[in-house]
């Protein structure tokens, strides 16, 4: 049995930092990661507009008169060479461009809407209501560093600098396989002594929302020349395989077996944590395999905390990585444990409150949850006491 620390450092020990791009359309790029940095092409906005329906002035005049000789006006989206003439207005609308020596932007609420002479009736300051070139940024500009993931913010930036494609890493490639032959699809028909499959589903979820490939997801009954028939098929396609249940010491616990037979190097046998403590993973040609518990919880605490490290080093990211904050106890007591201890938890108001029912095989409660406690071997947890925790995507 091997440290969660050790465990981690295998694993991102074997994947490699994906080099390869892809361009992906605007619209289809959120939950991508970034591949480059972004540096702006252009000035936003590109030339000086303004933040109003009204009239541009300049500010000195508005100190010496309050009627104004109306010249000309600008739509947005209109571009004109106007010279500027002293103790003179242009209309101009929301977004229109701003012609130089006019400094200011009257709204035209404070003003008798004068259409040849304009009698104005506050006395505005250099650049009120007046947007400057490069307001919002600047060309030349680092705006996005490569290794973010890509959110909804994120496209409005890109679609404002005009970028309709974006460089993205490859994605990671994975296949998820859930052995049991209790288990059944959502939707087949429930028979005695059989139940619905949640793990895969959830683990899928939780992919999807970062664009990795999910290249296959199955379910297959526990025997051994079918389980080793999926997973060579996988292996040709994937970069991780994660399995589900299985792994271990039961008749029908097959994943040992498995990685005794086709595995070319087996990584660990078993981790320090709880729960998930048969987790294992093993390496076959260039392909992880990792295997997790059948109990539904147990195998969300391996996932939670030894997948994202394997995606970290792939993308180079450290949007992936489990960040441990600390906070305090508010409600809730945590038994000694021999293991590292990972506890379903939900952070509140900079207070965490321990959930009752700790089982494995219980998921329902994590609709009150939003984080894992991180609870180190051999030590209580009481109210008031700081606790280490991860938070749950």
């Amino acid at each position: 049995m091997i440290d969660v620390i050790e465990a981690i450092k295998i694993l991102k020990d074997n994947i490699k930092e994906q080099n390869e791009n892809i361009l992906v359309n605007l619209l289809d790029a959120v939950g991508y990661t970034l591949s480059e940095d972004i540096y702006s092409q252009i000035n936003v906005p590109e030339f000086p507009k303004s933040a109003m329906d009204g009239y541009a002035v300049n500010h000195l005049d508005l100190e010496q008169n309050d009627e104004f000789k109306v010249i000309d006006e600008i739509y947005a989206g209109e571009h004109k060479s106007i010279r500027y003439i002293p103790n003179t207005a242009i209309r101009v609308m929301t977004g229109a461009f701003i012609p130089n020596g006019y400094d200011c932007v009257v709204k035209q609420e404070d003003t008798d809407y004068g259409e040849n002479v304009v009698n104005i009736k506050v006395k505005e300051k250099e650049f009120s209501n007046y947007c400057h070139k490069g307001e919002d940024i600047e060309k030349g500009e680092l705006i996005l560093k490569k290794g973010i993931v890509i959110t909804s913010v994120h496209i409005g930036i890109f679609a404002s600098l005009g970028i309709d494609k974006i460089k993205v890493v490859k994605p990671l490639r994975v296949s998820l396989l859930s052995t049991g032959s209790e288990l059944l699809y959502p939707g087949e028909k429930l028979k005695d002594g059989k139940i619905y499959c949640s793990t895969l589903f959830t683990l899928n979820s939780y992919l999807k929302k970062y664009n990795i490939d999910i290249v296959n997801l199955e379910i297959v009954e526990d025997n051994l020349e079918v389980i080793k028939k999926k997973v060579q098929e996988f292996v040709e396609i994937s970069d991780v395989i994660i399995t589900t249940g299985g792994v271990s010491v039961g008749k029908y616990d097959l994943i040992p077996e498995l990685y005794n037979s086709i595995a070319n190097n087996i990584l660990f046998r078993k981790v320090a944590m709880k729960p998930g403590t048969p987790v294992s993973s093993a390496r076959i040609n260039n392909t992880i395999i990792i295997s997790f518990s059948g109990n539904p919880f147990a195998a969300l605490a391996n996932f939670q905390v030894l997948f994202w490290p394997i995606a970290e080093k792939y993308y180079n990211s450290e949007e992936f990585s489990n960040i441990v904050h600390e906070k305090i106890i508010e409600g809730g007591y945590l038994k000694c444990s021999k293991l590292q201890r990972y506890v379903r938890a939900r952070y509140e108001n900079e207070k965490v409150y321990v959930e009752n029912i700790h089982s494995s095989s219980v998921i329902s409660n994590l609709l009150n949850c939003n984080c894992l406690i991180v609870q180190e071997p051999n030590r209580e947890l009481k109210k008031g006491e700081k606790v280490k925790v991860i938070y749950l995507p």
